[in-house]
């Protein structure tokens, strides 16, 4: 989900602040344009958070049954941290800027697949987000893929020519592993 951050009380929050050393995407100089970076902060999930996510499980499509995948690997939902790690007492949280010209904040480490109408209760078991205001609620995903055999080396299918595939329709996991078989597709 997004918040906004005109919402949040920072005051309890632990700031993250960016890399002291800034790195970009490029070597061309020309193209850098200095900017103070700005920071993340952190809270953590309470036991209110995941007494409401207990209670309200089978309102979602992993833990409702009416979605057969088992959700990313790599970037398990709230609802799958609290069940899978049961005996954690806490999971953190970050609220990550979403732009320099937006007050939206984007709630990463609490992606739900549980309904618009819980979603504001749970962020707001969040410390510093008491007060928060939703401005878009999360959603759940479920990834489907191609297997390798049906592409070719240059990453073109099979069955349809012209048609090449990259990226998490192929598999992958990582972005940087989505982005080299951008580069490398169709070669």
């Amino acid at each position: 989900p997004r918040v906004d951050g005109r919402t949040i009380a920072f005051e309890g929050l632990e700031p993250i602040p960016g890399d002291e050393r800034v790195r970009w995407f490029t070597y061309d100089t020309a193209c850098h344009v200095p900017r103070e970076q700005m920071p993340c902060h952190a809270t953590r999930t309470t036991a209110a958070t995941h007494q409401l996510i207990r209670d309200n499980l089978g309102e979602t499509p992993t833990y409702g049954g009416w979605a057969d995948s088992q959700g990313p690997r790599n970037c398990p939902s709230i609802e799958d941290k609290v069940v899978k790690f049961a005996d954690k007492p806490s999971h953190p949280v970050f609220l990550e800027p979403e732009g320099r010209g937006t007050p939206e904040m984007y709630v990463q480490g609490c992606s739900t697949g549980l309904p618009e109408r819980l979603q504001l209760g749970l962020l707001r078991t969040l410390p510093g987000l008491e007060r928060a205001e939703m401005v878009r609620p999360g959603y759940s995903i479920e990834y489907d893929y191609f297997p390798a055999t049906q592409c070719t080396r240059a990453l073109q299918t099979r069955r349809v020519g012209g048609l090449f595939l990259a990226g998490q329709i192929c598999g992958t996991t990582g972005y940087e592993e989505a982005a080299a078989q951008g580069v490398g597709g169709g070669g």
